[in-house]
């Protein structure tokens, strides 16, 4: 996973307790960065990742027609 925040990559699998030491929400579906503490929602990069495509696809459609 690649931080939101920081950029810094790391392997959500391997943190203990999704990175919570921290949280003062345990129990959240977030994963904390284990670089900064910037809570990462898994969710989100889902919808980030649409976004992204999107945006690149309508880069590329302006391109062709200009």
């Amino acid at each position: 996973m690649k931080c939101r925040m920081c950029g810094f990559e790391f392997d959500e699998t391997t943190l203990e307790n999704r990175g919570c030491s921290s949280c003062g929400k345990h129990g959240c579906n977030s994963i904390h960065c284990p670089n900064c503490g910037f809570a990462n929602s898994p969710e989100l990069d889902d919808e980030f990742e649409f976004i992204i495509k999107l945006k690149d696809k309508l880069k590329n459609r302006k391109k062709a027609t200009n």
